[in-house]
């Protein structure tokens, strides 16, 4: 119960952050109410993630929340970001990254996958399970830039990230591949991604408990 109510406490929070804010890039705090897009190599995309499956670009949004790594898996590198880049009404894929980070360029651990694209007729499902426990991995993050983009008036600043990625091999989900009546890739392969400023903010812990803390009164 308490989990359901702290989640419900995040989700309340972000909403409320993204609905003042004219950033376009997709955030923890800014929202992002464009939809995914499937464009050809070398078109725009206002979306801040691509990745590339099959040879096939995807164009997803993206945000991202930072907390303290608690499980200290890679000395110097002690925060955890989730990384979500979901889709919309074109594009029904969605991604999810779990890494390690210090607030720096760098590369970096993944730690977590998650990957879903509709099949037929069933919607395939490959890595982890949500709240799965952080694994280092051989995967890499390359951040490649990390910019401080000040207070975020809520007792800590804001942050930018951008980064890519190269060929991750991601598991079916093992429940996925039980059934003989339905066929399931036992893997998918995203060749390659990228993501540009996506923001979150560096006391996010600390903004969901100020929101409980609201609730409780």
């Amino acid at each position: 119960m308490k989990r359901v109510f702290v989640f419900s406490a995040a989700i309340f929070l972000l909403a409320c952050n993204g609905s003042g804010s004219d950033n376009n890039t997709a955030a923890p705090t800014t929202g992002n109410s464009q939809t995914g897009l499937n464009t050809p190599p070398g078109a725009t995309s206002p979306l801040p993630t691509r990745i590339f499956v099959e040879g096939s670009p995807i164009d997803l949004g993206g945000t991202a929340l930072l907390q303290k790594d608690k499980e200290k898996l890679q000395p110097g590198a002690d925060y955890l970001v989730t990384f979500t880049a979901p889709g919309g009404a074109t594009s029904k894929a969605s991604l999810v990254l779990n890494f390690l980070m210090a607030l720096k360029p760098g590369s970096y651990p993944i730690v977590g996958m998650n990957f879903k694209r509709p099949g037929n007729p069933y919607t395939e499902i490959y890595g982890g399970e949500a709240g799965a426990k952080p694994k280092l991995t051989n995967y890499k993050v390359n951040i490649t830039e990390c910019k401080d983009l000040g207070d975020n008036h809520q007792g800590g600043h804001k942050w930018s990230i951008s980064g890519t990625f190269d060929e991750l091999v991601i598991p079916a989900l093992p429940i996925m591949l039980v059934s003989k009546t339905r066929h399931h890739p036992v893997e998918i392969k995203i060749q390659r991604g990228t993501f540009t400023n996506v923001t979150f903010d560096d006391n996010w812990e600390a903004m969901v408990q100020q929101e409980i803390d609201k609730a409780k009164k």
